[in-house]
């Protein structure tokens, strides 16, 4: 991204970065979004996949990051045979 590091207080993507469907693609782009997050800063991911990875891929970038499924989200995924595991991350970065 065309951005100086540290220059957002808070970073938000909507079912946004399935959409990149290259795994490798997927783990830059989010690598990208802790590097533009400011300290103190706050991001939050919502997505239909992947969720597991791009909460891996912040903490390794500095970010405390956890993701969050409702019990919506399970039947979800249940339904879909798992191709679908709608939930959320969230994280802060110190």
């Amino acid at each position: 991204m065309p951005f100086d590091d540290a220059s957002f207080d808070v970073v938000l993507s909507s079912a946004a970065l399935h959409n990149i469907y290259d795994a490798g693609e997927r783990q830059t782009a989010v690598r990208e979004i802790a590097r533009v997050l400011e300290s103190g800063g706050r991001v939050l991911i919502v997505d239909v996949r992947h969720i597991n990875q791009y909460a891996s891929t912040l903490r390794d970038a500095g970010v405390d990051a956890r993701c969050v499924q409702g019990i919506g989200s399970y039947l979800l995924t249940v339904i879909s045979f798992g191709s679908i595991r709608w939930g959320y991350v969230i994280g802060s970065k110190s």
